[in-house]
């Protein structure tokens, strides 16, 4: 309990769920580190969301006005700051994908562990307080996105700050992960601007590092293309409020040397630079900035182009229709020696062919 005349500091859970037992449940475990609010169903979820500030909600799957996916996507399309667990005892593997698709941080099977869920919370608790961070400095420190040497030292000392928090303790990364902290850096950014974002990174740097294993890479150019394509849309955290999608391919949407100004300034290696500066060139010349043509486009740009034309054209976004694999390959193909390197792309083609058709 807080002290009479303290102010209570503990990220708030709103703990939803019809039946009186799991949320008795979940509220024993977590009161100690949260703040406790409770909803017996969807539409009396969304009215504590309005009335108070929520950071974490446990979300049943299950609900008698609603499913729980529909409950996150209205949570995550009016209240995208608000992390979300899904617990639930008619879990499936695709129900998971499904709802981590959609913006959950994590998914729990009834009956659950307490020593688990407390786990997940307190991680996922910590990530809102990284990203929270992250989106005020983005907001408010204009130095960020002005040109060098005002924007590198705003980087620096924005690190800094990230660094030393997470060193000591308020914000903690998971001791599961394994990613560098400046892999863990650019994710967290990313993230904090729009899900989609950081999805499309993922996507992207798996697609290109994908291929590359059938490619003559070294280890080193491996981990500068996979930095690189996780990070290739950084230029997209700044700008106004409104969120920029991956598909958006608009060129006045896209600044690639405020991507790689960013880049630069967080200590990226120059190969990864330049896969951000510029993975929009084309084979033929007709891309930008610069108007790069065949080999003059570096390597590893080239392979991230592809990788992100084929996310663009598959992956489910706000708006837009993905194309069946075939149909993306074959629209990538079809563009092999105007957008696209040709040997690149029957590299690339092949490579994803191969690939177990997923379940």
């Amino acid at each position: 309990m807080t002290p009479i005349g303290t102010i209570d500091q503990r990220p708030t859970v709103l703990i939803v769920d019809d039946e009186a037992a799991p949320r008795a449940a979940l509220s024993q475990i977590l009161k100690q580190d949260f703040n406790i609010l409770t909803a017996e169903n969807g539409n009396h979820a969304l009215a504590v969301i309005n009335d108070h500030g929520v950071d974490l909600m446990t979300l049943d799957l299950k609900l008698p006005d609603s499913s729980g996916s529909d409950i996150l996507k209205e949570i995550k399309r009016t209240h995208r700051e608000i992390e979300v667990i899904m617990v639930t005892a008619y879990g499936t593997l695709q129900s998971a994908m499904d709802c981590v698709r959609h913006g959950a941080a994590g998914f729990l099977l009834k009956p659950f562990n307490a020593s688990e869920l407390l786990s997940i919370s307190l991680q996922t608790s910590h990530k809102k307080q990284r990203l929270d961070m992250l989106r005020r400095a983005m907001v408010e420190e204009k130095a960020l996105w002005q040109p060098d040497p005002v924007c590198t030292e705003a980087w620096q000392a924005l690190m800094g700050r990230y660094a030393q928090q997470v060193k000591s303790g308020l914000l903690q990364i998971s001791s599961r992960e394994t990613t560098s902290p400046l892999i863990q850096l650019i994710s967290d950014l990313l993230e904090a601007r729009d899900r989609h974002l950081v999805n499309h990174g993922n996507r992207v740097s798996f697609y290109a590092t994908l291929v590359a294993n059938h490619l003559q890479l070294t280890l080193t150019e491996q981990q500068h293309l996979a930095l690189g394509a996780l990070a290739h849309d950084l230029d997209l955290i700044s700008g106004d409020s409104t969120p920029l999608l991956p598909h958006d391919t608009d060129r006045s949407c896209h600044h690639p040397d405020v991507g790689a100004r960013i880049g630069r300034a967080i200590g990226l290696p120059p190969e990864a630079v330049q896969v951000i500066a510029l993975h929009h060139e084309r084979w033929d010349g007709t891309g930008y900035p610069f108007g790069l043509g065949e080999e003059r486009i570096p390597y590893l740009a080239r392979l991230v182009a592809l990788a992100q034309k084929f996310d663009e054209l598959t992956a489910e976004y706000p708006g837009a229709v993905p194309l069946p694999m075939k149909k993306a390959l074959a629209l990538i193909e079809s563009q092999s020696g105007t957008a696209f390197e040709p040997s690149l792309v029957e590299v690339f083609c092949r490579t994803i062919r191969e690939q177990p058709p997923q379940k």
